[in-house]
């Protein structure tokens, strides 16, 4: 059987997702909310934003892909193939109910998100998945600011913030796979 062809967004978003932090989704029914926002910027670093509720506390993760996923994806012959161990950062840390973005992900404009992924390597892709543990949605988008997707680019941006709950850990200056020592 032969497997269709990952555009390269969504192999993106496929490698990226085989390497982050685990996927905490809430029971059937509890209340709970599971979001996660996949940050693909052709410049910047590539992230992965997760927000979950367990109760009445907010939790924020955060994985940050310490070398570029992209360029390594481009320049190697695995193709699909899984990957090496590329150098990670995952922080986590309790969330205020208020943060900008925890608000913004609770009002029900999340369900109508657009979706527009094109298959150009030289884009900026942004990926999100939201359940409420009754609904879900799961959407792509490449560049949002160039197209004016005002909730893409209002997530994206406070994104950034949330980003910043979680501390950064201690970590060393990483080497480049391209860089010779």
């Amino acid at each position: 059987m032969n497997l269709p062809l990952l555009s390269f967004a969504h192999l993106l978003e496929r490698q990226a997702s085989s390497i982050s932090a685990s996927i905490l989704l809430p029971g059937p029914g509890s209340g709970n909310f599971f979001f996660r926002l996949s940050r693909f910027p052709l410049d910047g670093t590539e992230t992965i934003l997760d927000i979950h509720s367990s109760g009445h506390r907010i939790f924020v993760t955060v994985t940050r892909v310490l070398i570029s996923l992209r360029e390594y994806l481009i320049n190697s012959k695995t193709g699909n193939q899984s990957l090496p161990n590329l150098p990670i950062e995952i922080s986590n840390s309790e969330c205020d109910r208020l943060n900008p973005l925890v608000r913004e992900i609770s009002s029900s404009q999340i369900f109508n998100i657009n979706c527009g992924l094109s298959d150009k390597v030289g884009d900026d892709h942004y990926f999100l998945f939201y359940t409420d543990s009754k609904n879900c949605v799961a959407a792509g988008m490449s560049n949002p600011h160039q197209n004016q997707h005002e909730l893409w680019v209002r997530l994206i941006n406070r994104s950034y913030g949330t980003e910043l709950v979680a501390p950064r850990r201690n970590i060393k200056p990483v080497t480049y796979l391209n860089e010779k020592k």
